[in-house]
């Protein structure tokens, strides 16, 4: 009986947060859907406009990816699908592909990132995160944004154009802008200082009228929906499509999604592969930042691993129910932690919540101006800005921030995919750079204490005859002649050496390229009458280095620690020196 009552209890991993849940922790969830619903609605829409599909695809993809994730991420608060930065991308992708086939070429984009992200994940190739700088990531995002704005002009303005670098879009704004259409420049201005003016007063205004800071921030929240149900009811009583050539969304299709796998030709699929992959990285880094935010504030742990065949399985969801590529939200998710979200059964609620839109909200959403949609982008690509990140980027660190403004002007010039390449390319070799040339310093010891620094910044004790060199790297293939050419430079400037030191602490791993660079170099001090030493080696390299006959060639000792090698090394002193102040008495 105890066995059977233990399998009972047993919970996978993945729903260690239904250990303890109440109605009243089911109350906050259910809040929290109601208010992400709210804001997923009228983004799903957008967003979908954003990425050049028909307004029922967002919707799709705010369904089942939301049920998949729920059960198999490891963020009790992330809220997945439609984004701005992944849906420029889609949009970028299928550019070439015939109108009628943007749907399914989507839906194939999504099947192909989600098939990507689950392999790697399995691969446990989560650490992939790693090799792509913050600062890039920030300067990506942000250009992504203006780029966005510039997409998104078009429909302010109510005119025709296109195109996929900054300049293209401005250029078409530009020869069109004689065209304007005063009421889709007022609605969607109107759209987007309504939408300022809720998130920068209304919150305040509530709070100090008596309501609690919570409510009055979630409250705020719902400019969106206020703003699309308002406008909708403006074209529909004054027919602005028919009398002003307004532009709508026009019939959304009712119903929910169907199911099916995205066949093609093998052409289809070759065309789309590049773009996929980029889309699943994007869209990686992107959610797993917003995953270990919100972890961080609950304290709670995210795994990358699981965090990508999460991502991976809710793409492919999204490919195989009518969607496009999706990720993690930062917007969304904010709100649903900030809206008291206790567990992922929030995202099975605005699941449903979102199947009650598809099948009985949509007829209503016929009068929706674009202008309105586009005024929503607009307005969310104002909180994706960073510049004051980059700033401080490169204030600290002018490579860093040189890397970062590159990648946000290729956004511009190049289009969103390029640039992730161009991100991509410039962290590893900013990474290589830093590698290439290791802090390698002469150190001496402050005096009466066990303490070694640098001789160039403090005032320490040194020796002629025994000099220490500390390297503050990894060694490598790439870094191995540099340190070569430094010890050169040590002995050149050190004729009365009779001793070196090689202090590592920093040194968590010696290559081969490497190990054959300490034997010649222990090999070239053996001739110049100098023995070779080590101190502060970790065991781990030490044992690596113990596979090779380094040890059995050392001219030198390995010692424990920097003290030990020069308490044993260090000549005694001439105490001959000494001998006219002793004191016979």
């Amino acid at each position: 009986m105890a066995k059977r009552e233990s399998v009972l209890k047993y919970r996978p991993p993945a729903f260690e947060w239904l250990k303890g849940y109440s109605g009243g922790v089911f109350t906050e969830d259910f809040l929290a859907a109601v208010i992400v619903t709210v804001l997923l609605v009228p983004q799903a829409l957008a967003y979908a406009m954003l990425a050049g599909l028909p307004a029922q695809v967002g919707i799709y993809a705010s369904i089942v990816p939301l049920v998949i994730y729920a059960f198999v991420g490891t963020s009790r608060h992330l809220s997945v699908g439609p984004t701005a930065v992944i849906s420029l991308m889609t949009a970028v992708a299928l550019a070439a592909l015939p109108e009628d086939q943007r749907v399914f070429g989507a839906a194939v984009l999504a099947v192909m990132s989600g098939v990507m992200l689950v392999v790697f994940g399995l691969m446990r190739a989560g650490f992939i995160m790693n090799f792509v700088s913050r600062p890039v990531v920030s300067a990506y995002v942000t250009g992504a944004a203006i780029l966005i704005v510039f997409s998104q002009l078009r429909h302010v303005l109510g005119i025709s154009g296109g195109g996929s670098t900054a300049l293209e879009l401005a250029q078409n704004v530009w020869v069109n802008f004689s065209n304007t259409n005063s009421a889709a420049l007022i609605i969607g201005l109107g759209v987007i200082v309504f939408l300022w003016l809720t998130r920068t007063y209304l919150a305040f205004g509530l709070y100090k009228s008596g309501l609690k800071r919570k409510p009055a921030r979630l409250i705020a929240r719902m400019g969106p929906f206020v703003a699309v149900v308002m406008t909708s009811l403006l074209a529909y009583h004054l027919n602005l499509s028919e009398t002003q050539g307004l532009r709508i969304v026009g019939d959304i299709p009712s119903g929910l999604p169907t199911l099916s796998v995205p066949l093609a030709d093998l052409s289809l699929y070759r065309d789309l592969l590049g773009a996929a992959a980029l889309i699943g990285l994007v869209g990686f880094v992107d959610s797993m930042s917003t995953a270990q935010t919100l972890a961080a504030r609950s304290r709670t742990r995210i795994s990358s691993n699981r965090e990508m065949r999460a991502l991976g399985w809710s793409n492919l969801a999204s490919g195989i129910s009518g969607g496009y590529p999706i990720n993690g939200s930062m917007s969304r998710s904010a709100v649903n932690y900030s809206a008291g979200a206790k567990t992922p059964i929030a995202s099975l609620l605005t699941a449903g919540f979102m199947c009650i839109a598809a099948l009985y909200l949509t007829p209503y959403l016929r009068y929706l101006p674009l202008a309105t949609l586009a005024g929503l982008i607009i307005f969310a690509c104002f909180n994706l800005l960073d510049f004051k990140h980059l700033w401080r980027t490169f204030r600290y660190s002018r490579a860093d921030g040189i890397t970062a403004y590159l990648t946000f002007a290729s956004v511009l010039v190049f289009g969103v995919e390029v640039a992730v390449l161009v991100g991509v390319i410039l962290s590893m070799a900013l990474h290589i750079r830093s590698t290439l040339r290791p802090h390698a310093v002469l150190v001496g010891r402050f005096p009466g204490t066990e303490h070694y620094r640098d001789i160039d910044r403090y005032d320490v004790e040194t020796n002629d005859f025994v000099k220490t060199l500390r390297i503050d790297e990894s060694l490598y293939f790439a870094n191995a002649r540099f340190l070569e050419d430094r010890v050169a430079e040590v002995l050149e400037q050190s004729p009365k050496m009779t001793d070196l030191i090689l202090m590592c602490p920093a040194v968590n791993h010696i290559d081969a390229s490497a190990l054959n660079s300490l034997m010649s170099m222990n090999k070239r001090l053996d001739s110049a009458g100098v023995k070779m030493h080590l101190s502060e080696l970790h065991s781990n390299v030490k044992d690596r280095l113990g596979r090779s006959t380094f040890f059995d060639k050392l001219t030198g000792q390995v010692f424990f620690s920097q003290h030990e090698a020069m308490t044993a090394l260090e000549p005694e002193p001439d105490w001959g020196r000494y001998f006219d102040h002793v004191d016979m008495h």
